[in-house]
């Protein structure tokens, strides 16, 4: 008997097997890949929610050591000349630029880079309306350039793009220095970067607006029911491929920190749609508009009272914009969809 006869056939696989193997294997592979990228978008948009939960105990804490919110933007290029500096003593129309990122920071455990920052300059030199900008600009390298162009986690939303950094000389509506883009914005109302210090009273205002400092007792609709922060996308071009509207945490160029939501005006509800044949998504989105790219079409928000919720672009707008205003009357609840 054959040394093969005594020890038997190896037993191996014939190619139809093998194929069968390999069909298997990737139709687990084709079944696993859509839960893997589910699993790895909800930590992304919980990495974003615990962004805006650490904003809005910062707000808390920056609003126990000064008694007020702080301002969603301070002396804005924007508003023309003639508004009352937000800082005692100085002249009118007295141009910084200044972003309530940049007052949260030593509440978010940035208080070295806050050090940094020298509030006698602006920000950036975005300057068009007939103000005055501070000290005669920021020069070339100046700290607050330094500091504007820093990459913080926290204001940054994983699920969009990596933020760049943009500069634009002279002193036009997005002139800045070393600006790095952001993912969040300051919830105005219906008011702007273009508004008077004065709007901050009006029925239609935000609890961030120009210049001021809202305390928690003018907030009439409650705290719960209006919102503090939002997300906003950084890709918002009608074909989704160019970086030319969005955020930018500390370089107050018109558009950069403060979230708009006029009444009457859908096509700034979450994600859009402002761009014409634009239905919804994160690239139907304008700037100074709330949205995100999370599975869902929805965007996270932190509200006055410190929690966070992930709101949905299905929102109706009258709904949506109530929760944007901070003594607007209007009757919201969270059962009504959101």
């Amino acid at each position: 008997m054959s040394a093969q006869s005594r020890l038997g056939r190896r037993p191996a696989f014939t190619l139809v097997e093998l194929l069968v193997v390999i069909a298997i294997i990737g139709i687990l592979v084709a079944l696993l890949l859509p839960a893997v990228q589910a699993a790895r978008e909800a930590g992304r948009r919980s990495q974003c929610q615990n962004n805006l939960k650490q904003m809005g105990l910062g707000l808390h804490n920056f609003e126990g050591s000064y008694g007020y919110f702080p301002p969603g933007k301070v002396n804005s290029g924007s508003a023309g000349g003639s508004f009352p500096s937000f800082y005692p003593g100085q002249p009118n129309g007295t141009v910084h630029n200044h972003t309530g990122f940049v007052f949260l920071l030593p509440f978010i455990e940035q208080q070295g880079l806050f050090n940094l920052y020298d509030m006698n300059y602006p920000s950036c030199n975005s300057n068009w309306t007939g103000g005055t900008l501070a000290n005669g600009g920021l020069p070339i390298g100046h700290n607050n350039a330094l500091v504007v162009g820093t990459k913080l986690k926290i204001f940054i939303c994983p699920t969009d793009v990596d933020p760049i950094v943009e500069n634009e000389t002279g002193n036009g509506p997005y002139a800045r220095q070393n600006a790095r883009r952001s993912n969040y914005l300051f919830a105005c109302g219906q008011i702007t970067d273009y508004s008077q210090p004065s709007e901050n009273i009006a029925a239609y205002s935000g609890a961030f607006g120009h210049n001021s400092k809202t305390k928690i007792g003018e907030i009439k609709d409650g705290t719960s029911n209006t919102i503090a922060i939002g997300e906003s996308v950084q890709i918002k071009d009608g074909a989704g491929t160019a970086s030319i509207f969005g955020p930018y945490w500390g370089s107050g160029t018109h558009t950069a920190s403060t979230g708009y939501t006029p009444a009457g005006d859908p096509r700034f509800n979450i994600n859009g749609p402002f761009y014409a044949g634009c239905t919804t998504g994160p690239n139907c989105a304008y700037a100074w508009g709330f949205g995100s790219h999370h599975a869902g079409n929805g965007a996270n928000f932190a509200l006055c009272d410190g929690s966070t919720r992930l709101i949905s672009a299905t929102i109706s707008y009258p709904i949506f914009y109530a929760l944007n205003t901070k003594r607007g009357g209007e009757p919201v609840s969270p059962s009504d969809d959101y």
